[in-house]
């Protein structure tokens, strides 16, 4: 029998830290059976800085391979899997683990299948088609999510990095924006409207865009993205400089000591980010792979 369960995004943002194994990956070591010397076919490896945690799941083993500063991220993920083990929840590579924006899956190695390598979506390429072993920009961006939803003190609303955002054209290039979020219309919308600041001129013509595509060409919108329906944000560049909710009330506002606080994150998802080749890379089209399911595991 087959059960769907449904996973609050306060889980991996809010839990506390658990313990998990750690040690240092060798360059190409992720995604290779144990004594193999070579990696499945397709799956792009972790970069040289990658650290490798481990967690055991029954008989089998989890590997995850990050950034070694997003150890924090990686512990909150390891609680999660830890409560899908307490309820004996199989692991498998038709295994889908949605989690606040991004999705994570797993492939199955291992001479008797002993391996749980989990995987992200490959934004460097075709991510609603193509996964990868380093999941460090899915975590580094859930860490600057995290940071925002506490500074605003709101449980956050999850999105999937294939919906969409609707927003005027060309508003993404402009420093200057206001990103409002209304209840979803259904469909891959996200619910999210990117704007000028400046207002909507008649003229102005929409477009849809990915939140995958919004990571490669402006990361930092992707911190507020969490925020539930009702709530604007206003950027200025990078930074937020207000926030906004349902009632019309600043709760927040960016330009203060908390927004500095975030430039550690800032810093982890660059070097993920380049890692994984980013840098100055124009965004991929769009994929025609399937849209990722919600968990499912076997009984």
């Amino acid at each position: 029998m087959r059960r769907e369960l449904v996973l609050a995004v306060a889980a991996l943002l809010l839990a506390p830290a658990c313990k998990r194994e750690r040690s240092r990956s060798p360059e190409g070591a992720a995604g290779r059976e144990a004594g193999s010397g070579a990696g499945p076919t397709g799956l792009q490896e972790p970069g040289s800085g990658a650290d490798e945690y481990v967690l055991p799941y029954g008989e089998r083993r989890v590997y995850a391979y990050a950034d070694p500063g997003l150890a924090g991220e990686i512990d909150r993920l390891f609680l999660l899997l830890e409560d899908l083990r307490a309820e004996s929840v199989e692991i498998s590579a038709r295994t889908h683990l949605p989690i606040g924006w991004t999705t994570l899956t797993f492939s199955v190695e291992g001479s008797h299948g002993e391996r749980l390598i989990v995987h992200e979506p490959d934004y460097d390429a075709n991510p609603e088609a193509q996964t990868r072993t380093d999941i460090s920009v899915s975590l580094a961006t859930l860490a600057r999510q995290r940071r925002v939803l506490e500074e605003v003190g709101v449980a956050g609303e999850a999105i999937d990095f294939d919906e969409h955002v609707l927003a005027i054209a060309g508003a993404i290039d402009l420093d200057d924006v206001l990103l409002l979020r209304v209840a979803s219309p259904g469909g891959r919308m996200t619910g999210w409207r990117l704007v000028p600041a400046a207002g909507i001129a008649e003229a102005d013509e929409l477009e849809s865009l990915p939140v995958h595509e919004i990571l490669l060409r402006r990361p930092a919108l992707l911190d507020a993205m969490l925020l539930p329906s009702g709530y604007m944000v206003y950027y200025s560049g990078e930074a937020i400089t207000a926030v906004v909710n349902e009632r019309d009330e600043l709760v927040w506002d960016g330009a203060g000591e908390a927004r500095r606080d975030t430039r550690g994150l800032d810093d982890q998802l660059g070097r993920a980010l380049e890692a994984a080749g980013q840098s100055d890379r124009a965004p991929p089209e769009p994929g025609d792979g399937a849209l990722l399911p919600p968990l499912r595991g076997e009984e």
